[in-house]
């Protein structure tokens, strides 16, 4: 004799998962699904704005850093030798930093998004043709992808820094600017027979790696973009669902509703046995909105740059 099939032993049910007799509501194997994959969708959305945030969030330092050293260079604080030497190994880390964040992002974004979209065929080959499109199309993202290869297996990114001021005449005044640089030179890159030898005929004798960083991070935000853009529909109809069930839950419960979860039962002779469960929490993706709206699209960040002049006060706008 044959065993009954599973779903005649099952039972799903919306209930709260914790001490104590709580009301449920019943729902079908079909339900139970689609909120266990509208979990799943959200919950790799999320991810996706966490990686990149972490990518950003390493930009950000990298830049913070320079300027600091900038600062310290103007108050005279940085003279002897191994105060050069510990700003290029400040450099270097944090340099790294944002290498190491972006070669998560770029092997992990293709299973998020097939995560959220799991109908999607093409998911790896589309993920693949956004990063192959901003490779093919700039020097500054083919050096970065290299340079991150090298420094994972040969050596630092950073070989040498430049701490400079000039002269800035504005009307009667004279006012001294100070600069921080960080540079690659190639021929410390040459050093390595793995050094991907299509990149190093593109490269000029030296690199300014904040400048390829700006690029780089910019070609990734459009990545980023799109693929947010691409996610974004079946996001927030699994939100929808989520909520549509958290609403009838409430008319059965009308106190506050705390650790609400989806649930499956084995149900036999002994009683019910729980199977899987998925909780039932928007709280949050509400910080996948957050990052969303906060890590918008970033235009020409590549000829962008941070001043702390004072002097030009008629392009300053009062916020």
């Amino acid at each position: 004799m044959s065993n009954p099939a599973p779903t005649e032993h099952m039972k799903f049910k919306i209930t709260i998962y914790a001490i104590g007799r709580y009301p449920f509501l019943e729902i079908s194997h079909d339900e139970f699904n689609r909120l266990k994959n509208a979990q799943k969708c959200l919950s790799s959305a999320l991810a996706v704005e966490e990686k990149y945030e972490l990518l950003l969030s390493n930009y950000m330092e990298l830049e913070k850093e320079v300027l600091g050293i900038t600062v310290d260079n103007m108050l005279q604080r940085n003279e002897s030798y191994s105060d050069f030497f510990d700003i290029r190994l400040k450099c270097n880390r944090r340099l790294i930093n944002l290498l190491t964040a972006t070669r998560l992002y770029i092997d992990q974004i293709h299973r998020h998004l097939r995560d959220c979209m799991p109908t999607e065929e093409d998911a790896e080959s589309y993920t693949k043709s956004l990063f192959s499109e901003q490779y093919d199309a700039h020097f500054e993202y083919r050096f970065m992808e290299a340079l991150r290869n090298y420094s994972q297996h040969r050596g630092l990114a950073v070989h040498t820094t430049s701490l400079g001021s000039s002269r800035k005449q504005e009307d009667e005044s004279s006012y001294l600017e100070f600069n921080s640089s960080i540079f690659s030179l190639k021929s410390e890159l040459e050093l390595d027979d793995t050094f991907k030898k299509s990149v190093l005929k593109e490269m000029t004798e030296k690199i300014d790696l904040i400048q390829c960083a700006r690029r780089y991070v910019e070609s990734l935000n459009i990545v980023q973009c799109l693929i947010r853009d691409k996610i974004s529909p079946v996001a927030s109809d699994s939100r929808s669902l989520i909520e549509s069930y958290l609403v009838k839950y409430r008319e059965i419960h009308t106190e506050p509703v705390v650790g609400v979860y989806a649930m499956s039962y084995l149900c036999d002779e002994h009683g019910e046995k729980i199977v899987d469960k998925v909780v039932l929490l928007l709280n949050w993706d509400e910080s996948r909105i957050a990052l969303s709206k906060m890590n918008g699209k970033l235009v020409n960040l590549h000829k962008r740059y941070v001043s702390s002049s004072t002097h030009n006060k008629q392009k300053n706008k009062a916020r």
